[in-house]
């Protein structure tokens, strides 16, 4: 298990809050400036965005020597594509709509190896190319982190079993999908997704496993710690960019009105 890792399981076992962000920028040199920002965890978002296999290692290079923890959240809860994610060495899974019992005994079959799970064998970059003596095959079932996003208010019917499949070590709630399960998509305030969405986070945080519901950036900060999410995300390395160019644009024509 790597120290970052390790370091950061300790933080959320002592019920710590633990700062994270997102990645969708498909550039190693922006990751690199996430991953030296302090974060605890970084989760790269290969859901949505234009990435391929070799952005994502190259991106994943960029957190060598540092204390961010990578995840990757997958394209779909998919045992081969959850696989080539960590035998590129990715510290942790994220899997998308895993809105049942039965999803999540998928995600964490597909992150753990035999007798636990079923991830097949070939860790060569994770396993220092072969050189580490077969450690990481050792401690890679401690070591990686399952983190299941529920996207559907089903899940909410679910969750007391969900929470109970040994290996789930992050319980995350994603809004915009699940306010299509309620009949009105991109409404991500409607109150049967926050009874649902609530319902799930209390649940997990009930069975002692970390939780988290992406909200936004730093002005949404109180508000997701207010939603008891142990893992609180706060802003996207596009988000950060995207901000600092319209608020260097706005200066600029506040400064010569003003002038």
């Amino acid at each position: 298990m790597s120290e970052r890792t390790a370091k950061l399981r300790r933080k959320l076992a002592a019920g710590e809050r633990s700062p994270g962000a997102w990645i969708a920028l498909a550039s190693p040199m922006a990751a690199e400036v996430m991953a030296e920002a302090g974060f605890d965890w970084v989760i790269v978002d290969a859901e949505h965005n234009p990435f391929n296999s070799e952005t994502l290692l190259h991106i994943l290079l960029a957190f060598r020597g540092s204390d961010t923890v990578p995840l990757i959240r997958v394209p779909w809860n998919d045992p081969v594509t959850i696989k080539q994610a960590l035998d590129m060495g990715y510290e942790g899974i994220v899997t998308p709509q895993t809105n049942t019992v039965e999803d999540a005994r998928r995600a964490v079959e597909a992150c753990r190896y035999p007798p636990v799970g079923r991830r097949g064998f070939g860790p060569m970059r994770p396993g220092g190319y072969y050189r580490d003596g077969g450690e990481y095959v050792r401690t890679a079932n401690d070591s990686i982190i399952c983190a299941i996003q529920i996207e559907n208010v089903c899940g909410a019917e679910d969750i007391d079993s969900i929470v109970k499949v040994p290996g789930i070590d992050w319980v995350l709630v994603g809004r915009y999908d699940m306010s299509a399960s309620v009949g009105v998509f991109g409404d991500v305030e409607h109150p049967d997704l926050w009874k649902a969405a609530l319902n799930i986070l209390g649940t997990a945080k009930a069975a002692g496993i970390p939780t988290g519901i992406p909200l936004g950036g730093p002005d949404c900060l109180l508000r997701t710690i207010e939603t008891g999410s142990q893992l609180v995300a706060i802003g996207q390395d596009c988000a950060y960019l995207q901000s600092g160019a319209d608020g260097a644009v706005r200066a600029f024509y506040e400064a010569i009105r003003n002038k």
